[in-house]
């Protein structure tokens, strides 16, 4: 069955609500010769999901690959921090190419790329936490875990920096494409962001530090301090005040 052909059978199918084109196709980037098609069916409730996905499997692997969801499942927000939320990008930036309940199916994607900022606490704490043990690795001398816990810091830093700006994290392979194309404020800028954070993982102490400097003005204009205070007495030494002891 064709691309044109699974589309028109959900427009005439009234348990689909709704359809919407992902992945590189979707969004209209990274588009290579190994590009299949992300094509999403919205179910009115489970049990219609079930039965258009036993007429359409989904099979990774195939050039149309057919996800089939409820609509229950697309106005429910996932919570912060699980599998669901992780997965959330996979709905960012799709095109809606159907939509039978007159903009609501379209309302509800573009709400799955938001989040509440102040869900943003939390990863920054992963992210300060990950900064002391590579400082503190460091200063011991055991370098590779010095790197290794800074290589961690990224993940929790990159989640904390578009959480607080009330954005759901990318996907790697879609970092850089999105910065450019829905770009954070001027000092997170693609092309200073980038660079930072292969400096993070090459366990760049200076970027270490450069990085918890900016990560706590960040968390402070946004009402985040609490965070950082938790780490006392130790944030004048996380800022690189090598007079105080952590």
């Amino acid at each position: 069955m064709t691309f044109e052909e699974l589309v028109a059978e959900a427009e005439a199918d009234p348990e689909i609500v709704g359809v919407m084109l992902g992945g590189s196709q979707g969004r209209g980037g990274i588009v290579t010769e190994h590009s299949d098609l992300d094509v999403y069916f919205v179910a009115v409730d489970d049990e219609a999901r079930k039965s258009w996905a036993r007429k359409h499997p989904l099979r990774h692997g195939d050039p149309i690959e057919v996800i089939t969801i409820t609509l229950g499942f697309l106005r429910e927000r996932p919570k912060p921090r699980t599998p669901e939320a992780y997965d959330a990008y996979a709905l960012a930036h799709v095109a809606v190419l159907v939509d039978k309940l007159n903009g609501e199916v379209a309302a509800l994607v573009e709400a799955r790329e938001l989040v509440d900022p102040a869900s943003a606490s939390e990863p920054l704490d992963d992210f300060v936490n990950y900064v002391y043990r590579a400082r503190k690795s460091a200063r011991a001398g055991n370098r590779r875990a010095a790197r290794l816990d800074a290589a961690e810091s990224v993940g929790p830093f990159l989640e904390f920096l578009f959480a607080v700006h009330g954005r759901v994290r990318p996907f790697n392979k879609w970092l850089e494409w999105e910065l450019e194309h829905h770009p954070l404020e001027r000092s997170w800028k693609v092309d200073e962001l980038l660079p930072r954070l292969e400096r993070l993982l090459d366990g760049d102490e200076v970027e270490l530090v450069a990085s918890f400097r900016d990560a706590e003005r960040l968390a402070r204009e946004r009402g985040l301090g609490e965070t950082i205070d938790g780490w006392e007495p130790d944030v004048a030494w996380l800022r690189g005040d090598h007079s105080v002891e952590g």
